[in-house]
């Protein structure tokens, strides 16, 4: 598959704001919008009422707090995960998530793929922590949030990886040996930028 290289900066701020106007990006909307938030938030209602129906446990974060800390991490998240994507959209010429949107055209290994193969889940981790905290539910929190956590990762790493391995060959490979999966390696990033 074709490779290049981008430079760093190509695309200025107002260019990833804009990627959030394309159609690959508004065809994802759907998804989010009208299965997976109301989906995590009525496993987080769920999660409250176990908390405070059988294990009988109070709020661990006041209101409202609670909500003030909810919509800062939905916020963080959905800034984070709009960013992600535009490096699919720009860089890659292509979209987050076929077959609603373009395949990539290219391999994107730049901005947050640089740190790690999957930002995005990192984004709606950070979302969906969110939820939990708004629905002061521990039981969301604690169990059922690093359960969707570990599907995200194997769905990732399971059906994901192998197609962009066979698309994208030895620079998908190679970008997989020296990249982590999700969470990043620091250390190297502080090595790297001293030499």
């Amino acid at each position: 598959m074709e490779s290049r290289q981008d430079s760093p900066g190509r695309y200025s701020a107002r260019d990833r704001l804009r990627s959030v106007f394309t159609l690959q990006m508004m065809a994802i909307l759907p998804i989010y919008f009208l299965f997976l938030i109301p989906l995590a938030s009525g496993l987080a209602w769920a999660g409250r009422w176990v908390d405070k129906k059988i294990l009988h446990l109070p709020d661990f974060v006041p209101w409202p707090w609670n909500l003030a800390a909810f919509a800062a991490c939905f916020l963080a998240g959905g800034v984070f995960l709009v960013w992600c994507y535009s490096y699919l959209i720009l860089e890659g010429e292509g979209g987050p998530v076929p077959p609603f949107s373009k395949k990539t055209k290219f391999l994107v290994k730049t901005g947050p793929y640089a740190l790690v193969r999957h930002p995005s889940i990192i984004a709606k981790l950070v979302g969906v922590v969110g939820l939990g905290i708004l629905f002061n539910s521990v039981t969301f929190t604690l169990v059922i949030v690093p359960l969707l956590l570990a599907g995200s990762l194997i769905n990732n790493y399971l059906w994901q990886e192998k197609p962009m391995l066979a698309f994208f060959g030895e620079e998908y490979a190679r970008y997989r040996s020296e990249t982590p999966l999700f969470i990043p390696r620091f250390a190297d990033l502080l090595f790297k930028k001293r030499r």
